[in-house]
This record gives C-alpha cells, sequence and structure tokens, in this order.
C-alpha cells in the first residue's frame, strides 16, 4: 500500500511511518520541517519538504504520485501560541487540510485518515468525552482542528476523523506545549527541577504514540468513517506522571510550582471515552501509562 503521511517527519507522522515500513508498506513523509526533522526518519524513507497551507508547492512535491491513503498529520499544536497567531494557525490547520483533501481527492487515494485532537475540541471533561458530547474548543487551536474536521466530513472521499489524547512517546519534542513527558525527562536527564505551571492537579488523558499509530493503521481497513476518540479513559494529574515517572527514573532533582500559563486556554481536566472504537472493533488502548513511560524512558 502507498501511503502519504502529511507532518511526517514529526513526533506522530514518524512513529507512523517507521510501522508501516514495517509492515510492508511504501510511505512517504511530507513535512515543511518546521517541527519535524529528517533525523526522525530512517535510511531510504522518502521525504518531500512542502507547507500544507502552500496548495502549489504541496502538488509539486507529489507531482506524478498516486496514494491509496493519506494520513493528515500535519498541523501547529501550541494551544497558547493559536491565540496569539490565529491567522497562522487558520492558514496551516483549516487551509491545509482543504489543500490535502483536494490532493486526495486529485490523486485517487480510496480513503483519508484526519489526525484531531480530543481535548483542545470538547473543552472540560469533568465526565470522560464521548464523540456525542458538546464540543466546546475554548482556543482558536481546537476551533480550527473543529472546522478541519467538518472539512474532512464533507468531503467526497471516505474519510475518518481520530481524536487523540495527549500522545507521548519517542521522538517528542521539548519545546511543544502537549509534551510534557518529553520535557520532564529531558530535566531529570539534565538534573534540572521540573516546573510544574499551577499546583499539579491538572488531569490529561496519556496515549502512548504506538497506540496512536494502531488506531490510525486500523482505519485503513476502510470500514469505518466519522469521528472517533482515541484515549485510554484515565485522567492522570501531573503529580500523578511524577509519581509513575519516578518509578522508572528514580526521584526527580525537585519539582517547582509556578503560576499557571496565562491565556484562560489551559484545562483544568481532558479525558476520552474511546467506547466507539472499541464496540466497532476500530480500537482499544493497549499500553498503560506505567508501559508506555517504560518504553519511552528507554528509548
Amino acid at each position: 500500500m502507498r501511503v502519504l503521511v502529511t507532518g511526517g517527519a514529526g513526533f506522530l507522522g514518524s512513529n507512523l511511518v517507521d510501522a508501516l515500513v514495517a509492515r510492508g508498506d511504501t510511505a512517504i513523509a511530507l513535512d515543511d520541517l518546521s517541527t519535524g526533522s529528517r533525523t526522525n526518519l530512517k535510511p531510504g524513507v522518502t521525504l518531500r519538504v512542502a507547507d500544507v497551507s502552500n496548495e502549489a508547492a504541496l502538488y509539486q512535491a507529489v507531482t506524478g504520485q498516486e496514494f491509496e491513503v493519506i494520513v493528515h498529520c500535519a498541523s501547529k499544536t501550541k494551544v497558547v501560541e493559536s491565540m496569539e497567531k490565529p491567522e497562522l494557525y487558520r492558514r496551516v490547520i483549516v487551509d491545509g487540510t482543504r489543500n490535502v483533501l483536494a490532493l486526495a481527492r486529485d490523486r485517487r487515494a480510496r480513503m483519508l485518515v484526519n489526525i484531531s485532537t480530543g481535548g483542545a475540541i470538547y473543552g472540560e471533561t469533568p465526565i470522560c468525552a464521548t464523540e456525542e458530547t458538546k464540543t466546546e474548543p475554548p482556543s482558536n487551536y481546537g476551533k480550527f482542528k473543529l472546522e478541519a474536521e467538518r472539512l474532512a466530513a464533507e468531503a467526497p472521499i471516505p474519510t475518518i476523523s481520530l481524536r487523540l489524547g495527549n500522545i507521548y512517546g519517542p521522538r517528542q519534542r521539548t519545546d511543544l506545549e502537549g509534551g510534557v513527558v518529553a520535557i520532564f525527562a529531558a530535566a531529570w536527564k539534565r538534573g534540572q527541577p521540573l516546573t510544574v505551571f499551577g499546583d499539579g492537579e491538572d488531569q490529561r488523558d496519556y496515549v502512548y504514540v504506538g497506540d496512536a499509530v494502531d488506531a490510525i493503521t486500523s482505519a485503513f481497513a476502510g470500514t469505518w468513517t466519522g469521528v472517533f476518540n482515541v484515549g485510554t479513559g484515565v485522567a492522570t494529574s501531573v503529580k500523578m506522571l511524577i509519581r509513575v515517572m519516578a518509578e522508572v527514573l528514580g526521584p526527580p532533582p525537585q519539582v517547582f510550582y509556578t503560576a499557571a500559563r496565562a491565556g484562560g486556554v489551559e484545562l483544568d481536566r481532558s479525558c476520552l471515552d474511546s467506547s466507539k472504537a472499541t464496540q466497532t472493533g476500530l480500537w482499544r488502548p493497549k499500553t498503560t501509562l506505567a508501559d508506555g513511560l517504560r518504553l519511552t524512558l528507554a528509548a
């Protein structure tokens, strides 16, 4: 199978590319390298450099290429920054998705997997959100991701949008807001204090990147369309995350608490109910947080 992965040199995209190559597919990574890196890709993997929001550059990068499946991972992902740079985020997320959907149709792809977000779309979730939960994105990032989902749903080819929880794992950057595991692990390694914004009681649904990749490749069967949550149904506080990481790395050098981030877009609790994915046979989480952290921290 020939698969185009936008954002293919990034954290999630490169882990997906690895899985595709391992199972014998032909994976082509497309990335503007703004946050992705060539070093994330193994030798022999084709990389096309282009910005998905630049339609002409996108088409030129894949001239003459056809794909059975396109996985759209490319995005801007900083929630706070999305409030400061709304035009940039709209261009990349909304216009970029529109361009990739048009490309999928032009190249006769049989389906497109759109990578969306869980927490940023639902807002606060005192109870783990199902796909029927009202969407109340507090940030531009979440609003634009929701708009991208609507574009995918209206496309003339089969699409599925996966609303991912907070994914973590090997190759995650330390300068992106959702990468708390990578940020803490790097500080641990350098012997520096862990900085916690707020009181450490904020909760997130942490999903191991290998499980997220399984959800994506499962979707290739084409049996499912629409929107699906990809989460564990377990909300873990920052304090608990540190305790579980300490079981692998030993006690942290120091934990420093500081004021919560400004902007009013950070969530107290984000948790996803993935019963729909489980009941329909699309996906179920396999990796516990403790096991996922061991895999991540050993990489």
